[in-house]
């Protein structure tokens, strides 16, 4: 038996794999009434739905214009990234303190996956959310950990903008090496400042491919 928690979920689930895939395009208006036909529910789990995505970033909600996908915007791009440096360079000098060596070995086949030559954009983006998720684990920091995943989902329909070509797997590769070898070295200063510049490198080419675009 679903309850409206688990209806509501569930939607939010597929929306947000939709927005994520480009299905839903970014200004797009989501139709309520025809999402809760697709669903088999009433408005209200959609309803809901539509509030937590909002709360994560990815919909507006506007009384006369209902729910939309979020715009991709430039300035709000880097907004988010201001933030997520911030936090994610503190959670990456906290995990330097707590990984435990099961954690390292964890991180490291990680890392492996993502250096296969004929990697997807699916396939990268997964594991670089693995590779930061089980980076920022090991801090041992629920609510900072939560705010840089609600952010992380807030940037994610940027990352999706022909990653490959706006930001380069080569770099990320070795920044994300050395990010964890300075974990390895106990080196928390050089773990934050090596996340820094690889969070920096990333959003630097996202805006600037953004404002070329007109965003």
């Amino acid at each position: 038996m679903t309850t409206a928690k688990t209806r509501q979920e569930a939607a939010a689930e597929l929306i947000r794999r939709e927005i994520f895939d480009g299905r839903y395009r970014p200004g797009q208006r989501l139709k309520q009434q025809e999402l809760a036909r697709l669903f088999g529910y009433s408005t209200i789990p959609i309803r809901e739905a539509f509030r937590q995505l909002a709360a994560e970033g990815l919909v507006t909600l506007d009384p006369q214009r209902g729910a939309r996908v979020v715009e991709l915007s430039s300035k709000r791009l880097e907004e988010i990234y201001e933030v997520r440096i911030h936090l994610e360079a503190w959670a990456a000098s906290l995990a330097v303190r707590r990984m435990t060596p099961e954690a390292a070995t964890r991180i490291q086949t990680i890392l492996e996956k993502m250096g296969h030559a004929e990697i997807t954009d699916p396939e990268w983006l997964a594991l670089d959310r693995e590779f930061h998720d089980s980076l920022y684990a090991c801090a041992d920091h629920e609510v900072l950990c939560r705010l840089i995943s609600n952010l992380r989902l807030s940037a994610e329909p940027y990352l999706r903008l022909e990653l490959a070509k706006v930001v380069g797997y080569g770099p990320g590769r070795r920044e994300h090496r050395r990010i964890l070898q300075a974990c390895l070295r106990g080196n928390a200063e050089a773990a934050a400042q090596t996340t820094v510049a690889h969070l920096r490198r990333v959003a630097k080419g996202l805006i600037a491919y953004l404002r070329k675009n007109g965003r």
